[in-house]
């Protein structure tokens, strides 16, 4: 009995300590030496009480803003430098006829007031000349362009300003003295040396050597240069008669050098190198430094354009 008691106690402590590890396997993660794979996870069941939304491709998303024309976009920042480039050019261009018509404004009361000196020189006026179209101007104007047979609106147009210069020239200007009197005399003293100031024979600077000339043909000029190219009435290379003064840039801004002209494209002058000589305007030096011509011999006729 005892035995059979012995036998059973040891069975029983075998059967316990055999499952126990099945029972710490069961309870117990499983342990690999391989990678550990991450577990899939399963999609959730679709119910068909929620049917799919399709998911929408990209080229589709907002179909309405990506199909538009070019033309109906909006750039409001590409449009700025636009309009601020458009509006700088409105202010530039207003500044440019400002500044334009402030220039042909000074230019006007410039000829008008000569004109208004020429109206005294011949009588139709006796008004101050100030540079200002007033009623007395207008009325002197009309005046003149009626006895010259000009359109009659007391403007003072090119036609009307041309005319009345002339007249004034005619009156004031060198009388009975011929071109070609005045060129023979100025050959007369080829090769006189230059002296600065000089006024004879003996030396001549530009001015007093055309004055000595001049004066020999009994006819008056004043003594400076820039002085005589105030005289008589203005012409184009292409309207210079024998006679004519030529004027140019040399030493000195303005007409600080003048010739008699002579025809040909040539002119006499007193060079401050060579002394008295016949140039050409067409030599380099002469035609770069080229100022103007004035008509003082009414001889040589009425210019017209």
């Amino acid at each position: 009995m005892k035995m059979k008691k012995k036998l059973a106690s040891v069975l029983t402590v075998i059967m316990l300590a055999c499952s126990l590890p099945w029972q710490a396997q069961a309870a117990a993660p499983i342990v690999s030496n391989k990678p550990h794979k991450a577990p899939v996870a399963t999609p959730p069941a679709i119910s068909e009480a929620q049917p799919v939304r399709a998911v929408p491709e990209p080229a589709a998303v907002k179909a309405d803003t990506a199909v538009k024309p070019a033309a109906e976009v909006k750039a409001p920042k590409q449009a700025k430098p636009e309009k601020k480039a458009k509006k700088t050019a409105k202010k530039k261009s207003k500044k440019t006829k400002e500044k334009q018509s402030k220039v042909q404004v000074q230019q006007s009361n410039w000829r008008l007031k000569v004109a208004q000196q020429k109206l005294q020189v011949l009588g139709f006026s006796d008004e101050r000349p100030s540079g200002r179209m007033t009623e007395a101007t207008s009325t002197a104007l009309k005046s003149f362009q009626k006895q010259h047979k000009l359109k009659a609106d007391g403007e003072l147009n090119d036609a009307t300003y041309q005319k009345l210069t002339w007249e004034a020239f005619a009156k004031e200007g060198i009388p009975k003295v011929k071109g070609k009197e005045i060129v023979s005399r100025a050959a007369k003293y080829k090769g006189v040396p230059y002296v600065f100031g000089g006024t004879t024979t003996k030396g001549f600077d530009c001015s007093g050597y055309v004055q000595y000339v001049f004066k020999d043909c009994k006819a008056k000029l004043p003594r400076l240069a820039d002085e005589q190219a105030l005289q008589g009435i203005f012409v184009t290379q292409k309207q210079l008669r024998p006679g004519d003064l030529v004027f140019f840039t040399t030493y000195a801004a303005g007409a600080s050098h003048v010739g008699i002209y002579a025809g040909d494209g040539q002119f006499w002058s007193a060079s401050s190198s060579k002394g008295v000589i016949l140039s050409s305007l067409k030599d380099d030096y002469w035609k770069q430094r080229y100022y103007g011509a004035r008509r003082v011999l009414i001889t040589n006729g009425e210019v017209n354009k």
